[in-house]
C-alpha cells in the first residue's frame, strides 16, 4: 500500500527515512519540513524528500503517516500545533530513544483529532548528527520497536510495521514501558557509561589524550552524540535509567571489591564471562545506536 508520509525534522533520523522511502517506494510521496529555510533546501536538492514546507501542519495536511524526527521534548507542543491539519486516520509516530512518556503527551495531545499515535524507536543512528550524515541504508536490517499501547487499532500497527520493513529494518512490537526499560539498558547506559568514561579520564589539567589508544576511542565513540537529544532522553526515562545505573554502581563496588581482597581469580573469571558474552553478541551481527 502506498503511503503519503510527512518527516518533521530533517536531521541525520529524518534525513535518512526520506531517502530510503524515496528509494525504495517510487509510488509514495515524501514531505518535509523543517525549521531552517537552509535545512529544507538542502532537503529538496539532496533528494531527501520530494516537497519541503515552510510549517509542520502544511507538510502533514493530507498525509497518511507523519514522522517527528525532533528532540523528544519538543514533539508535545509540535503535536498541539499540528492535530487541526491531520487527516482522519493519519498514524503519527516519531524516532525518539523514550516511548511511554510519549505516549501519555502525545495521546492527549491527539485526543479527538481522529489521529492515532503509535510509538516508533529505529535502534540505528550515528554519534554524528545533521542531514549531512544521513545514508539511505541507515535502517537496513536495524530493530525498530514499534510501541502501541492496548487501545491501538491493529490494522495501524500492521500499516506502521510494513512502513519499516519497507526501509529493510526488522520490526518488533512491545508496549512502550516495556520499551523504556529495556532502552534504558542497552542504549541509554552505554552512552552515559561513555560519557561517564571520558569525563573519568580527562579529570584533571593532564594532557592524557596522547596516551589514549584505540580502547578508549572505541569505548567513548558514542558520547560524541547530541548533548540536546540526550538530555530529553534522561529526562524524559529518568526512571529506568536511574535503575540501570544503579546496577552498574553495584557491577563497580563488586569489581572493587574483588581487586581489594586481592582475588584476582575472580576477576578472570569475571573477564571470561564478559569476553564470552561480547563475542556471542558480536556473532550474532546486532546493531545498535
Amino acid at each position: 500500500m502506498s503511503e503519503s508520509v510527512a518527516i518533521i525534522g530533517m536531521g541525520l533520523m529524518g534525513g535518512a527515512l526520506g531517502l530510503a522511502r524515496r528509494a525504495r517506494d517510487a509510488s509514495g510521496s515524501v514531505r518535509g519540513y523543517a525549521r531552517r529555510a537552509e535545512a529544507r533546501d538542502q532537503a529538496l536538492a539532496g533528494g531527501f524528500v520530494d516537497s519541503v514546507h515552510e510549517t509542520a501542519s502544511a507538510a502533514v495536511a493530507g498525509a497518511d503517516l507523519v514522522v517527528l524526527c525532533t528532540p523528544v521534548l519538543t514533539m508535545p507542543d509540535l503535536v498541539r500545533e499540528i492535530r487541526d491539519s491531520l487527516a482522519p486516520g493519519c498514524i503519527v509516530t516519531d524516532v525518539g530513544s523514550t516511548k511511554q512518556w510519549l505516549a501519555d503527551e502525545l495521546q492527549s495531545a491527539l485526543a479527538g483529532s481522529g489521529a492515532v499515535y503509535i510509538g516508533s524507536h529505529p535502534m540505528a543512528g550515528s554519534e554524528k548528527v545533521g542531514m549531512e550524515a544521513a545514508r539511505a541504508d541507515l535502517y537496513a536490517d536495524a530493530c525498530v520497536m514499534v510501541t502501541p499501547d492496548e487501545h491501538a487499532p491493529a490494522a495501524a500497527v500492521d500499516r506502521l510495521r510494513h512502513v519499516w520493513e519497507s526501509v529493510g529494518a526488522v520490526v518488533t512490537v512491545m508496549t512502550p514501558g516495556m520499551h523504556d526499560r529495556m532502552v534504558a539498558r542497552t542504549s541509554h547506559l552505554p552512552h552515559l557509561m561513555a560519557a561517564l568514561l571520558v569525563a573519568t579520564v580527562d579529570r584533571d589539567d593532564q594532557q592524557v589524550f596522547p596516551f589514549c589508544g584505540p580502547g578508549f576511542r572505541d569505548s567513548t565513540r558514542i558520547a560524541a552524540g547530541s548533548q540536546d537529544v540526550w538530555h530529553d532522553i534522561v529526562k524524559s526515562n529518568a526512571p529506568a535509567i536511574r535503575d540501570e545505573l544503579g546496577i552498574m554502581r553495584t557491577r563497580i563496588d563488586d569489581l572493587t571489591a574483588m581487586i581489594t581482597a586481592g582475588d584476582f581469580e575472580a576477576v578472570r573469571a569475571f573477564l571470561a564471562t564478559c569476553r564470552h558474552k561480547r563475542e556471542a553478541f558480536r556473532n550474532r551481527g546486532q546493531q545498535g545506536e
